[in-house]
């Protein structure tokens, strides 16, 4: 930019510096070219004192304009001269002699002049405003420095949801409904003391209106660390869903800190040579750090503790889109998370995981990832009180939805409600193996086919070990080893839906069984949430402005191995995300 600066200066310059030598036959003539030179001079001077010219360079571009100008001027005038001698020299003579001057016509002049501007005025502009956006001419000390380390985003979805139940599903208060509501039935001591709120609706068809509403603040601290937090919708005992259902009698929403994390990121041209890979470090309340799929974990997910991720690019850098870390990679996650600190207690309750994957970008844009996970949970089964003891009641989960084998870890008849008494606790163990991949086919940009594949299989569940803690005795399910879980989806359309018409469908099918995974935190809409269920999921977006879209889904579902529980759930959302 400076060069086509300095060229056009140059040209300028040496045309205007011959304009002493010309003589115009008019006054007003002389004094335009004048004016039009101490313009161009008073122009380097401004682009001098403005940064963009070095003073050197603006020197010696008006001492060699000057130079060439006078050369130039001479030429002119003596070849001039020559042609009016050789006029003359053919003319009669007169009485009264005539020196004829060459002159720049005005019209001359105006072409100059509008070439000048043409030449100069873009180059120039752009690089006195981009120079003025950068040091913020007129705005000195107009914010404090730390706001522009901030940035929030937000987004708001409201939902209204259709929940339609079986035919052949037990009335909900009807002796053939055994699905209770564990998570009422631990908080009130037993069956009995629930009353009728101790089992789950499987008869009576619901409609609701829901909202989530997430306002997320991250702030940039040094080149490495960041301060990011989230608040959103929802209450404190629900980890998988954000949801605020409506028609309260007008009471205000619940707002909760749903995320709050120190992240640190060393790129891998600043770090470490021998291990040449970027390093992320997360602690506190994370986001979901694993590739995965909401057969494992429910998309409104977060997780209290650390994290550790490395990602290596191999290849090249030479397609298409430019190979990043998003492009031609190799990764791996660790991760350890406590889930419940026990007091008095070496029994506290953790989660531990490791994954390893790559993701391949082709020249075309097809993209290709594969992750294989492990995750172990700790100390999370039940452990039955001794006769008269309440010590192991912590042992009880702190969240559950429905699925997980579960049984009864009271032991004392005298408390309350005689053998009503009940306070259920997962049976099995969880050492989870998940392999995930998908693939992203760009053939039909800017429409994309994307295939995604999930499944899980849970290594922990020993059928013996099963007998001996619960002494043969388990609740609604008789002890099987059902551990395997799997889903297959494909989408079509825009990748992601952030405008006007862009559109999106999707068609999925999952087979979940009880024990494949923990049912605290699976997907919460599929079934209502938890694990045990089979079915299909149909949906559609459509981009109504932009960042503002409505989704339409169609869940559809069925018990597997427990009494008849088919659920329908239509489910139509308007997004909007800032």
């Amino acid at each position: 930019m400076n060069k086509t600066i300095a060229q056009g200066l140059a040209g300028s310059l040496m045309l205007l510096a011959a304009v002493p030598t010309l003589a115009a036959p008019e006054i007003n003539e002389k004094q335009q070219l004048l004016e039009l030179k101490n313009t161009v001079v008073n122009l380097v001077d401004a682009l001098v004192k403005q940064g963009v010219l070095q003073p050197e360079l603006a020197a010696n571009l008006v001492k060699q304009a000057e130079s060439d100008a006078a050369t130039q001027a001479a030429q002119q005038v003596a070849a001039a001269e020559a042609a009016t001698a050789t006029a003359e020299a053919g003319a009669p003579a007169a009485t009264n002699k005539v020196v004829r001057v060459p002159y720049v016509p005005e019209f001359v002049k105006k072409e100059i002049r509008e070439q000048v501007r043409a030449e100069l005025r873009e180059d120039v502009l752009s690089d006195v405003s981009q120079k003025a956006k950068q040091e913020r001419w007129g705005t000195p000390d107009a914010l404090p420095a730390w706001v522009n380390n901030i940035k929030i985003s937000g987004d708001a979805r409201v939902r209204n949801e259709y929940n339609k139940y079986g035919k052949d599903n037990a009335d909900t208060l009807s002796a053939q409904n055994l699905y209770l509501d564990i998570p009422r039935v631990n908080a009130a001591g037993g069956i009995s003391q629930a009353g009728a709120r101790a089992f789950l609706n499987t008869s009576e068809d619901s409609n609701r209106w829901r909202e989530r509403v997430r306002l997320n603040l991250r702030a940039a601290i040094t080149d490495h660390w960041t301060f990011d937090t989230r608040v959103a919708t929802g209450n404190q005992t629900n980890p998988v869903s954000t949801n605020q259902t409506l028609g309260n009698t007008g009471q205000r929403f619940s707002i909760q800190l749903d995320r709050a994390a120190l992240l640190y990121e060393l790129p891998a041209e600043q770090g470490m040579s021998w291990l040449n890979s970027t390093i992320n470090f997360n602690a506190g309340r994370v986001a979901n750090p694993w590739v995965s799929t909401d057969l494992v974990w429910d998309e409104d997910l977060n997780f209290d503790g650390a994290v550790l991720g490395l990602r290596r690019v191999v290849g090249q850098e030479d397609g298409i889109s430019g190979l990043g870390p998003s492009g031609r990679s190799v990764f791996a996650t660790f991760g350890l998370f406590p889930l419940q600190q026990v007091e008095f207690s070496a029994q506290d309750k953790w989660l531990a995981g490791g994954q390893l994957g790559a993701a391949w970008e082709f020249e075309n844009q097809n993209k290709l990832q594969f992750a294989s996970a492990y995750y172990r949970y700790i100390h999370v089964t039940g452990k039955k009180n001794a006769l008269g003891s309440t010590l192991t009641n912590s042992t009880q989960p702190t969240f559950l939805q429905k699925g997980n084998l579960l049984y009864n870890i009271a032991n004392d008849p005298n408390l309350d409600g005689g053998a009503n008494d009940a306070l259920f606790a997962l049976a099995a163990d969880y050492h989870l193996l998940d392999l995930n991949l998908s693939l992203d086919l760009a053939t039909f940009a800017p429409y994309h086919v994307i295939f995604k594949g999930d499944v899980v299989k849970n290594l922990g569940y020993d059928r013996d070990e099963v007998a001996r803690r619960t002494g043969g005795t388990t609740y609604l399910y008789s002890n099987a080893e059902r551990t395997l879980g799997w889903m297959f989806e494909m989408v079509a359309g825009w990748p992601q839906v952030a405008k006007f018409r862009d559109w999106q469908v999707s068609a999925s099918y999952r087979y979940l069984q009880r024990d494949a995974v923990l049912d605290a935190f699976t997907d919460s809409d599929f079934h209502l949430g938890g694990t045990d269920a089979k079915g299909w999921v149909i949906g559609g977006k459509y981009g109504l402005a932009r960042n503002t879209w409505l989704q339409l889904r169609y869940l559809s579902s069925d018990a597997i191995d427990g009494p008849p529980l088919g659920i329908d759930t239509l489910q139509v959302d308007l997004n909007a995300k800032f």
